[in-house]
């Protein structure tokens, strides 16, 4: 679904709204508190994230890239590929609707979810990171004008500001804020599993000495466990990367590689510096290149 047909969507007639503030438990598991909201607060929130929409209306829509983002541009992904959200949204069907007063600073994000009596409306659930007060609240006092006289406000606040960092349209994210997609569902710890996952496969070992240290150092580091996540969904053959050993020994030595390499008993990279990591996914990637026309060298990082 586009900007356009969102938008279109969201001004509908006899919308419903459910609001959601949910945090992760230590165990992995999420709990969610879904209050009573006035309906003209719905509507200000609906109005606000429409303006905020709007500025999104020209960009184009591309996959989404863990490695990063491309200016002008809207990602989209699948809700199969986020392993939580399944917990997130049962966290929904059982969240707790006793009218007791909650902690703002213990919940990291809230989802407004809109429906209509009419099947062919799509669930829209719009998720935001929560904007809190926490310095204020341990730090200063928040106070209010009544009249002429100031009142301090006891309770603590919650921010709603009407931006939107993504919108799930039944199975489909549409993400307008690359960074808080990770954040709100922890997708460094997903990112960590799929790289090992990537690393630990058939063979993958056999082309790289030192293995076990190129190993952790790859999971140390965020960016290499993004890289790696990429391109868990890459569909890469690593033993035709190995047996065109020839070709790797040339890109080495065209890109002027700070790689060593042994040819006996087989052929392996030496893994030797954290500095040759990139260079080593980049092998395995297949990412270095020289042009047919012209005969330009360079990098394809995708």
């Amino acid at each position: 679904m586009d900007i356009n047909t969102l938008k279109s969507k969201l001004q509908e007639d006899g919308l419903k709204f459910n609001i959601y503030f949910t945090k992760k438990l230590r165990n992995g598991n999420y709990i969610s508190f879904s209050p009573n909201i006035d309906l003209q607060i719905c509507n200000e929130l609906l109005s606000l994230m429409l303006l905020y929409i709007e500025k999104f209306n020209n960009k184009s829509i591309i996959n989404y890239n863990p490695t990063g983002y491309k200016d002008g541009t809207i990602e989209q992904c699948s809700t199969s590929y986020i392993i939580d959200y399944s917990s997130i949204i049962e966290s929904f069907s059982n969240s707790d609707y006793v009218e007791t007063e909650i902690d703002p600073d213990n919940y990291s994000f809230y989802t407004f979810e809109i429906t209509k009596d009419d099947k062919q409306f799509p669930n829209i659930k719009i998720f935001r990171r929560v904007t809190k007060f926490k310095k204020l609240h341990s730090k200063g006092i928040i106070a209010r004008f009544n009249g002429n006289t100031l009142n301090k406000i006891d309770s603590k606040l919650i921010g709603i500001d009407g931006e939107v960092d993504f919108v799930v349209i039944e199975n489909d994210i549409l993400i307008l804020s690359h960074y808080s997609l990770e954040r709100i569902f922890n997708l460094d710890e997903q990112f960590r599993s799929t790289a090992s996952d990537f690393l630990n496969q058939d063979r993958l070992s056999d082309g790289i000495t030192n293995f076990e240290s190129f190993y952790d150092d790859c999971l140390n580091d965020g960016r290499f466990r993004k890289t790696l996540a990429k391109m868990a969904s890459e569909n890469i053959d690593v033993n035709a990367i190995y047996e065109n050993y020839e070709n790797i020994k040339k890109t080495i030595d065209m890109f002027s590689l700070d790689i060593n390499y042994n040819e006996e008993p087989s052929f392996t990279i030496m893994y030797e510096d954290k500095r040759q990591i990139m260079d080593i996914l980049r092998i395995l990637r297949d990412s270095y290149y020289r042009s047919i026309i012209n005969e330009k060298i360079g990098v394809d990082d995708k």
